[in-house]
């Protein structure tokens, strides 16, 4: 009896994710809307710095007594200022204190 081999070709299975053919933006293309855009078309619309309409907006939410606003505008601020701040170390050390723990079983 012969045996005849097939010369089939078995293809993988497809896997998910990774880049696909055709997909996301054109090579070089810009994003449609930067923010520098949005701040420009709002202090251009509103006549005034988006950053000093912020700060009128803050001070009518104060002024208004508006507690959840105010906390709104709380969160904002605080985030911003946070998210701002520079990373204190000295030579690549963390200036935290360390704490260490002293971890022997006590004997009663």
């Amino acid at each position: 009896m012969e045996e005849k081999q097939s010369l089939e070709i078995v293809e993988a299975p497809k896997k998910f994710g990774g880049a696909q053919p055709g997909a996301g933006r054109p090579r070089g293309s810009l994003s449609k809307l930067s923010a520098k855009d949005i701040l420009e078309s709002l202090e251009n619309t509103l006549g005034i710095p988006f950053h000093l309409q912020l700060a009128l907006n803050y001070q009518q939410a104060v002024y208004g007594d508006d507690p959840h606003l105010r906390a709104k505008y709380d969160q904002f601020l605080l985030n911003k200022v946070i998210a701002d701040k520079v990373d204190i170390t000295s030579l690549g050390q963390s200036i935290a204190p360390t704490i260490l723990l002293d971890h022997r079983e006590i004997d009663e």
